[in-house]
């Protein structure tokens, strides 16, 4: 959907992003608009665990999402979730989900260059460089 991202956010409580990647019990899925924040799925981990290449396979799990949100993720799993598409953010120790999300649904109004980029869309703040190159090129 235009304009929103999918966020996954890993967590062993449910109401905080308390989970390392290579360990969280689940990750939580939600799809965040500037007007509203939808639940969308609760993932369990289990059946990833059991997969020859665990960190691959909870990538895989969460690869329809555009950010996943994480206490802490390793480089070699860092990698393997970027290879399947999903822009992963580092955050403090037990921050709450809700608070995620409400700060990234405040950023979609004018997105940073990095969430521009996930979101497929030009960031705001490049634009008036983007204009200096177009004049450049005449």
């Amino acid at each position: 959907m235009s304009g929103t991202i999918r966020v996954a956010c890993a967590t062993d409580s449910g109401a905080l992003i308390d989970g390392h990647f290579g360990s969280c019990r689940a990750f939580l899925i939600y799809q965040v608009s500037p007007e509203t924040v939808e639940f969308v799925n609760a993932l369990s981990t289990a059946a990833a665990d059991e997969a020859e290449d665990r960190n691959k396979a909870r990538a895989a799990l969460i690869g329809d999402c555009q950010i996943a949100c994480f206490q802490s993720i390793g480089g070699p799993a860092a990698a393997k979730v970027v290879r399947a598409g999903t822009h992963p953010l580092k955050v403090a120790p037990n921050t709450r989900v809700d608070d995620m999300l409400a700060k990234l649904q405040q950023a979609l109004t004018n997105p940073p260059p990095w969430l521009a980029k996930v979101m497929g869309v030009e960031a705001g703040s490049l634009a008036a460089y983007r204009e200096l190159a177009e004049v450049g090129e005449e």
